[in-house]
């Protein structure tokens, strides 16, 4: 997240403009990284969720280690796993079996605090949305983990009471 542009605008002297919605996002995404909680923000194609995230973030820099996640595709839980491996830069061949994969895991998040923006995640299904939880579900893990989405990514989230339920703001 150290990109040194705001989404598209790569123009000479171009800000971001802190707009009501843009002051909300900001006090949510702070009370919810201090918390080590889970949020949705979502919303229809161009609104400037991901611009309003990532400009959020960059205010807890460098003291937060933020780990972006963007899916493009329905993925699994094997998928989920994958990311999450290549994103905190976990080294070595990731484990094959599951419940390895999960250990591995969980031990790296119970290393120190860590924020999770989940991009895109209209494309989660239910069984990725509930392999975040199990993940946040673990009490030596210290996560925050922010959902950015299109439409229909807080219909998934609120199909899943499990989930739902955990879902800070």
């Amino acid at each position: 997240m150290t990109a040194p542009t705001y989404q598209y605008a790569d123009l000479p002297d171009a800000c971001v403009v802190a707009t009501r919605a843009l002051l909300t996002a900001r006090e949510n995404i702070t009370d919810t990284v201090a918390a080590r909680a889970m949020m949705c923000i979502h919303g229809g194609a161009g609104f400037g969720k991901t611009l309003a995230v990532n400009t959020c973030l960059r205010a807890l820099e460098p003291g937060e280690d933020i780990h972006k996640i963007t899916f493009r595709a329905r993925p699994t839980a094997r998928a989920v796993r994958y990311e999450l491996f290549t994103a905190l830069g976990l080294p070595g061949e990731p484990p094959r079996h599951p419940s390895e994969f999960d250990r591995l895991l969980k031990t790296a998040l119970a290393e120190r605090p860590r924020t999770f923006l989940v991009d895109e995640a209209q494309w989660l299904s239910g069984e990725a949305f509930e392999y975040f939880r199990y993940l946040w579900d673990e009490p030596a893990t210290q996560l925050a983990i922010i959902f950015v989405g299109g439409e229909g990514c807080h219909t998934v989230l609120h199909r899943e009471p499990m989930l739902s339920s955990r879902i800070f703001i």
